[in-house]
């Protein structure tokens, strides 16, 4: 197959398919790369779309839901009839190695854009698998936002609309940071990495200057499924920040967790930063329910979500306790964590 690649946290998450464009379970595709740069990361998958071999259920073949598989096999398949006597498939092989193939036909890859009940779109299932695969190899997935200042590295935790996105942007925009991450990134628990390929940063109106671009990111705040209409084209981190404003990745030196409340900056034990961080990571991360995931394990236990999830524990658990500082900071006013952080650590 023609092959491009897409490298999505240098040295450490790639990948290659015959799709011209890729992006993830959200956000902006991402930019292409050389197979050098993809060859050199520690997970590496790979995606085709076109016709998927071996779909058709035989007698041979287990059934969970609308997922086929063989006791032991490390292969799974999916097919269940769509429209006009079409039909969804797909398949996934290689899951208990560091290079799975999935492959999915066209008339899923152009319909099953989103995540509705137990269809998910191929960025979804991608961003599932590669979490799994990470922690596999000893990184884990962040929900977070991070940037970099001087000599310290501050990785933002938040529940969701509170401000992290808002706060990475202000002090890499206001205060000469660098940029690190802004929704996702990835740790080992001693160093980040950064993956810039989101862009949640659009929805501020004091970050994306473009008239049409604030009506739309407005009305989609008041009703979130306008974000499903491609009204404006979103773009990359590098329209609002220079290039040498980008990092790759840090060894991180500060946690922070933002609340809402009256201002207030203080410390925070590992212990309770470690409970907080995990929490909030879960809400965004779902490999340990994501339905291929699940019903893979369900024919081969050799896929073990259970250390996996023991993995993700233990990572985070070491963020939190190599941390040079953890603290806590409130304020009512999102547009002042950036400027309560920095004069904290700095």
């Amino acid at each position: 197959m023609n092959s491009n690649f897409f490298v999505l946290a240098e040295g450490v998450l790639g990948l290659r398919t015959n799709a011209e464009h890729f992006k993830w379970s959200y956000g902006i595709d991402a930019s292409p790369a050389k197979q050098k740069a993809y060859d050199q990361c520690a997970v590496r998958l790979k995606l085709h779309i076109g016709d998927v071999a071996g779909i058709a259920p035989k007698n041979n073949l287990g059934k969970y839901h609308y997922f086929y598989g063989v006791p032991g096999a490390d292969v799974l398949y999916y097919q269940r009839p769509f429209l006009l006597n079409t039909r969804l498939q797909l398949r996934i092989e290689g899951l208990l190695s560091d290079r799975p193939l999935l492959s999915v036909n066209k008339t899923y890859y152009r319909f099953i854009t989103h995540r509705f009940m137990n269809l998910h779109s191929v960025g979804y299932i991608l961003t599932d698998v590669a979490s799994l695969l990470l922690l596999r190899r000893g990184y884990a997935p962040l929900h977070c936002s991070a940037f970099r200042k001087g000599n310290s590295t501050v990785v933002v935790f938040a529940p969701p609309n509170t401000g992290k996105t808002l706060c990475t942007m202000m002090a890499c925009m206001k205060c000469e940071a660098e940029f690190l991450a802004e929704d996702i990134a990835i740790t080992n628990g001693e160093v980040i990495y950064s993956v810039p390929w989101t862009n949640t940063f659009r929805y501020y109106s004091r970050i994306e200057k473009d008239f049409l671009s604030n009506i739309v990111n407005a009305l989609t705040r008041i009703f979130p499924p306008l974000e499903l209409l491609t009204i404006y084209k979103p773009k990359p981190i590098s329209a609002y920040l220079d290039k040498e404003k980008l990092c790759s990745n840090s060894k991180i030196t500060h946690l922070v967790i933002l609340e809402c409340g009256n201002t207030l900056v203080q410390q925070e034990t590992p212990k309770e930063a470690y409970r907080k961080i995990l929490n909030l990571n879960r809400y965004e991360f779902n490999y340990h329910k994501a339905p291929l995931i699940v019903a893979y394990e369900f024919f081969n236990p050799s896929l073990n979500i259970a250390f996996a999830c023991k993995t993700e524990q233990n990572i985070l658990k070491k963020l939190a306790n190599n941390a040079h500082e953890r603290l806590v900071v409130r304020t009512s006013d999102p547009s002042n964590y950036a400027s309560l952080i920095l004069d904290a650590i700095i």
